[in-house]
């Protein structure tokens, strides 16, 4: 499904339709949703169901958060005819997530974890997968790996830090190799992914099967195929990603939420921080246009 392949990792907020199609041009091979609540689909959220994949979106995971067992069930019945596969949130560190039982607090509750899965595998025709820390507090990944597996997930996807982390300090790579040890469902890898070497050095040297990039797709969707663009095309990027999500959002949302996507292009740039002086008062879509032509190497 997924194995010997670079996708994109979910990111709430950012991997939207626009930001997945940019990741997809200069070849990621496969992506995801940002998570969605299982709660909000069930309860016919308009903004939860508009996450979802578009009917051209191929090889595309439908990640869900939620808690409660029922509710999961339900929402992927739901979406399951929208996406390829279903994945499984139980990494997310974010405490508002937590304090509702879902994302990495599922960690501290590996019945419940293992009784979602095995729901799930029992009512949806697609795949089902789970992505994970290595765990809450501390490290008991082989444990969390173990129910995973025994509830019959088709892979498994593991960040490298424990809740108790965050996004602080390295992303423990030394890890995989003790998972895949114990790992007969695919393993995929993310955190500290800031390169293509990164990623390919993961899969030949740390023994995953696959990998997702999140943050170092940030500003550089080239990451997937090892690829410099030519400084034109590299603003012409910019402003087709802008132009879907004005297709998707309105002028004044896409401008809203694409100002800290830009801070990630501009990252390196010559003038970057005269630029990011002026991204408050861009309000639309020309404001964007000028200042991306005036970008400088």
């Amino acid at each position: 499904m997924i194995e010997g392949k670079i996708g994109l990792a979910p990111m709430a907020d950012y991997t939207d339709y626009a930001y997945r199609e940019i990741c997809r041009k200069n070849g990621a091979e496969f992506t995801f949703t940002e998570m969605i609540s299982v709660e909000a689909l069930i309860r016919d959220k308009k903004e939860s169901f508009s996450m979802l994949p578009k009917e051209n979106e191929k090889d595309i995971g439908i990640q869900l958060f939620g808690s409660n067992i029922e509710s999961f069930i339900k929402a992927a019945k739901l979406v399951e005819n929208k996406g390829n596969w279903i994945d499984i949130n139980a990494g997310c560190p974010v405490k508002k997530v937590i304090k509702k039982g879902a994302g990495s607090a599922l960690l501290k509750d590996l019945d419940k974890l293992g009784n979602i899965i095995k729901a799930l595998k029992e009512n949806v025709e697609i795949p089902v997968g789970v992505k994970i820390r290595l765990g809450f507090d501390e490290d008991i990944a082989e444990k969390i790996i173990e129910v995973v597996q025994k509830n019959n997930a088709n892979y498994v996807i593991v960040h490298a830090r424990t809740q108790k982390q965050l996004y602080s300090g390295e992303a423990n790579w030394k890890r995989f190799r003790d998972l895949k040890k114990i790992c007969d469902i695919p393993l995929g890898a993310s955190g500290d992914i800031y390169s293509y070497e990164d990623a390919q050095i993961l899969m030949s040297e740390y023994n995953v099967d696959f990998v997702i990039v999140a943050r170092g797709s940030m500003g550089n969707p080239w990451i997937f195929s090892n690829r410099k663009p030519e400084f034109e095309e590299f603003k012409l990027t910019i402003l087709e990603h802008i132009k879907m999500m004005i297709d998707d959002y309105g002028e004044e949302k896409a401008i809203r939420r694409f100002k800290k996507i830009f801070i990630a292009y501009t990252k390196g740039l010559k003038n970057a921080r005269e630029i990011r002086k002026q991204i408050p008062y861009i309000n639309t879509y020309n404001d964007l246009e000028k200042i991306v032509y005036a970008l400088e190497k």
